[in-house]
């Protein structure tokens, strides 16, 4: 059956709380960033922490009309996140109040209320579509002991020597990495340790929350192989952490983690490892880490209908117990109706990161001969693949992530695509997107940004591929069209 590239606007799955929203041609992605109304009135959602979802949206309206508050209107999991953020941001606090398990925090417009708006982006502690419809239907809403328990019967045989109560499942895998970093800054900082080492290339909202520290220096690594330039920031004594992606997105490439761990106890320095490009199943990280933290939005919710994520503390490590303290009172915890959504899709994990890594490599092989492209990459290839595979765990692969260089024009080959084009991946369904395009929109089009890019190994043009379930002739059927002369 060939797939098809779906309309602008269109939530995918067909859901209310769907975390994909279709972007099907390179200038509706324009549009998308350059917030053009032509694009932005058709949206009923996205990827939630960039995207407020209409039911949040409405949920806010609703709350500050029945308190009588206006300003910009923030509805946020927690009052200790919107004290916490509202200071970071340096933002005047009209009003918090307490609405039912949330709260609305309002502020006056202007800079710091945009300031705002981006912490909470980086951090996740916004409020879910499910909480919003929730309290907009006046549901009751049952206690979450029962589907958090489930989830973490999944997810406790990948983090072996962490009790099951310690696994944290977090409203976002940002809220996970926040959390993490929280952690570690609480047991670091009285020992004089507070600028951070990036290792590779991350994730945007990650490197937001390093650049946004207001007394700590953020080092930015471009190679994750460079080590010597690891150790060198180290022995400084400066450092209170190391955080890097396994591997990372969209280079998919991976540190020798090993010697970073290595490093890190020479140096006294702690380990943060975020394996959210593969899935927790996919690779066994938990042994030289002091923290993983990932994304469940990914492989564990397949169907792309809930935002989750989760943090686990090695108990081996040193301070862990301070570690799991700070973390689990910096954490905001997943609210109960979607981990009930997770809890019944989180027992597939290992099958979905079984299958989406084989489809992908078949896909990869195939793309790596095509004479349109110029250079693809993998986890489990190139000059890194070495230190994935130490990583990986016995009948897993790669993950569902392909990244492609292409050598035809770019635009012609995304807009002729028939697959769901949008952020997000490791879902059920094949996603592309331009990722530097919409991860890092400024940078790719402007000279300066792309020579950054290019400095840090990569293209500004790349297409980052999320290889779904389908059979692997329909997938390959669209990509063959998209890159045909």
């Amino acid at each position: 059956m060939a797939l098809v590239s779906p309309p602008l606007g269109q939530l995918v799955p067909d859901s209310p709380h769907a975390t994909v929203v279709c972007l099907p041609t390179l200038a509706d992605v324009e549009g998308y960033e350059r917030r053009e109304a032509r694009v932005w009135n058709l949206l009923r959602g996205g990827y939630p922490r960039f995207v407020r979802n209409a039911l949040v949206e409405q949920a806010a309206r609703e709350a500050a009309h029945q308190l009588g508050r206006t300003g910009e209107l923030f509805p946020l999991i927690s009052a200790a996140a919107a004290h916490r953020l509202a200071e970071h941001a340096e933002a005047a606090i009209s009003s918090v109040d307490q609405v039912g398990d949330w709260c609305l925090l309002t502020t006056p417009a202007g800079p710091a209320a945009e300031r705002l708006g981006k912490l909470i982006q980086h951090t996740g502690t916004l409020i879910s579509s499910r909480q919003a419809e929730a309290w907009l239907q006046g549901a009751i809403v049952p206690a979450p002991e029962a589907a958090l328990r489930r989830i973490r019967e999944s997810l406790t045989p990948y983090f072996l020597g962490v009790a099951a109560a310690d696994l944290l499942i977090t409203a976002s895998g940002m809220n996970a990495a926040d959390a993490a970093i929280a952690a570690v800054n609480a047991v670091q900082r009285p020992r004089g340790r507070k600028d951070w080492i990036q290792l590779g290339w991350l994730y945007v909202d990650s490197t937001r929350l390093f650049e946004k520290a207001h007394d700590a220096r953020h080092h930015f690594v471009t190679d994750v192989r460079d080590l010597a330039a690891v150790e060198r920031l180290l022995a400084t004594g400066a450092i209170a952490g190391v955080f890097t992606e396994v591997p990372n997105n969209p280079q998919l490439e991976t540190a020798d983690i090993p010697a970073v761990r290595a490093l890190c106890n020479k140096y006294a320095a702690k380990l943060i490892l975020d394996p959210s490009s593969v899935g927790v199943a996919a690779v066994d990280v938990l042994p030289f880490a002091d923290i993983v933290v990932s994304s469940l939005t990914k492989y564990a919710a397949a169907d792309g209908d809930v935002m989750a994520g989760m943090l686990a503390v090695n108990s081996k490590a040193l301070d862990a117990d301070n570690l799991l303290r700070v973390a689990r009172e910096r954490h905001e915890s997943l609210y109960v109706l979607d981990a009930e959504v997770l809890a019944n899709q989180v027992g597939g994990l290992a099958d979905v990161s079984r299958r989406m890594s084989a489809n992908a490599a078949e896909i990869a092989r195939r793309l790596a001969a095509h004479p349109a492209v110029a250079r693809v990459r993998t986890a489990d290839q190139g000059a890194t693949a070495a230190a994935y595979r130490r990583l990986q765990r016995a009948g897993f692969g790669a993950g569902a992530l392909i990244t492609v260089e292409l050598r035809a024009d770019m635009r012609r080959t995304y807009d002729r695509l028939q697959v769901t084009k949008g952020p997000s991946f490791g879902l059920r369904f094949t996603l592309a997107a331009p990722f530097l395009w919409l991860a890092h929109f400024t940078e790719a089009t402007s000279e300066t940004g792309r020579a950054h890019i290019r400095a840090a190994g990569l293209d500004p043009d790349l297409l980052r591929i999320s290889v779904g379930l389908e059979p692997v002739e329909d997938i390959w059927a669209a990509f063959d069209h998209a890159l045909a002369k």
